[in-house]
């Protein structure tokens, strides 16, 4: 789940301590040990019980409508309504939209079991078979070229991909009351702090992701969450840099939560694959 940039900065400093001798008959004194200061404790709130409830709330009513919004980096601005179906760990995916680019196309996505299915004539294997399977575990070049786009759009539609675990390492920056569509909300601003986050991380892929943050020092990730009355997302927006793909920056918007969703996979004479590289194009790295 559901990646960081910057460069670390290492400080050495060197201490020289020097000690003046007194006369032949006395003895050298000893240097008093100076204390260090101590960190100065974050003022910020542990946004530990915000979060364990919401996830809670958004584990009980198990599914939404949403509208997704923003930039899928080289794929282009993302227009799309759909639904999405959470289940345990798992979060079942469904747009319908359109992207823009140099031009606009239409795109659908399907997300089931953590395999996606995407459908835009930017990436269709051919005629007839209009989707493209897209698989992290996959060794096709269509899965290793656009899984990470397709990842961060997954986990931009499911806080619980981005919190669960690391809610100990999350910060309320600020929170205000806020309206989304109309509705009263209250808008968080928080920060996952990475090298806390690396520490108590249960998932091995957010461990890894938290400490290249940490270690290119990003130091904090930002986040913003609106909360509906109830305390279930009306809102959810993040910006990350993501492999092959450059800057996604998606908002994903909540309604009807609790409603019933149909979230259908594409039948599987319509699925392909691109098992080479396409003409001109350079293998992701």
């Amino acid at each position: 789940m559901p990646r960081a940039r910057t460069r670390t900065a290492v400080l050495s400093a060197g201490l020289a301590l020097t000690a003046t001798l007194g006369a032949c008959t006395s003895e050298p004194q000893p240097h008093a040990a100076v204390p260090r200061a101590a960190a100065r404790p974050d003022p910020r709130p542990v946004a530990e019980a915000m979060l364990a409830d919401t996830i809670n709330k958004i584990n009980q009513t198990g599914t939404a409508h949403t509208t997704m919004t923003g930039s899928l980096g080289v794929v282009g601005q993302l227009n799309a309504d759909g639904a999405v179906r959470y289940r345990g760990p798992q979060a079942d995916l469904a747009l319908d939209g359109k992207t823009r680019n140099t031009r606009t196309e239409k795109l659908a996505v399907s997300i089931v079991d953590d395999v996606g299915y995407l459908n835009t004539p930017l990436a269709r294997p051919n005629a007839s078979t209009p989707w493209l399977k897209i698989s992290q575990d996959s060794s096709d070049f269509g899965s290793k070229l656009l899984s990470p786009a397709l990842d961060q759009l997954h986990e931009s539609v499911d806080p619980r991909a981005t919190f669960s675990g690391v809610e100990q390492a999350t910060r309320i920056q600020n929170s205000a009351p806020d309206t989304v569509d109309g509705r009263p909300t209250t808008r968080y601003e928080l920060r996952i702090l990475t090298t806390k986050a690396a520490e108590i991380a249960r998932d091995e892929q957010q461990r890894e992701r938290f400490q290249q943050a940490a270690d290119d020092g990003e130091h904090e990730l930002g986040y913003q969450l609106w909360l509906d009355e109830r305390g279930l997302p009306a809102k959810f927006a993040a910006t990350t840099q993501v492999a092959q793909a450059g800057e996604v920056s998606l908002t994903s918007t909540y309604r009807d939560w609790g409603t019933p969703v149909d979230i259908h996979l594409p039948p599987a004479h319509e699925v392909g694959v691109f098992e080479d590289l396409p003409p001109m194009a350079q293998p992701p790295r």
